[in-house]
C-alpha cells in the first residue's frame, strides 16, 4: 500500500525513493497521492540535507479554505510541490540523464519551482 507517505525524509533519499517509482502504484489509487511539505523560509524550495514531510495533499473545506494534513500545522511546514509535479520533475531528470546526481535533481525541482518549465540536463 501507501506505506511511503505520513513520513519524514531526507530530500536525497525521497528522490530516490521517487526515482524507483516506490511512490506509486501500477493502477490509479488515490491513496498514492501525495504533496510535499517542508519549511518554505529558504530562498530556494529544495536543498540537499533538507528534512521534507511527505503526506496526503492540501484538501479544500465548504469554503474553499485550504486545509492541511494536521501534522502539517503540528510541524509548521508550508507546501512545497505536489506529488504529480514532483514525479514528472524526476522523472524527465533521470530520462535525461540515467545518472544524475541528487543535486542535479535538487537544481531541477528548484527551476521547475520558479519557472514552472522543466531544465534540461542534456
Amino acid at each position: 500500500m501507501s506505506e511511503f507517505k505520513n513520513k519524514k525524509y531526507l530530500l536525497e533519499d525521497f528522490i530516490s525513493l521517487v526515482r524507483d517509482k516506490r511512490d506509486r502504484s501500477v493502477g490509479y489509487d488515490r491513496a498514492y497521492l501525495y504533496d510535499v511539505y517542508g519549511d518554505d523560509s529558504g530562498g530556494d524550495v529544495f536543498h540537499l540535507g533538507q528534512t521534507i514531510y511527505v503526506g496526503d495533499t492540501v484538501q479544500a473545506n465548504d469554503d474553499g479554505e485550504e486545509v492541511y494534513p494536521e501534522e502539517i500545522n503540528r510541524l509548521g511546514y508550508a507546501f512545497l510541490y505536489s506529488g504529480e509535479n514532483f514525479q514528472a520533475v524526476v522523472d524527465l531528470a533521470y530520462r535525461q540523464k540515467p545518472a544524475a546526481s541528487a543535486k542535479e535533481i535538487v537544481q531541477c525541482l528548484n527551476h521547475y519551482a520558479q519557472h514552472d518549465d522543466f531544465l534540461d540536463l542534456h
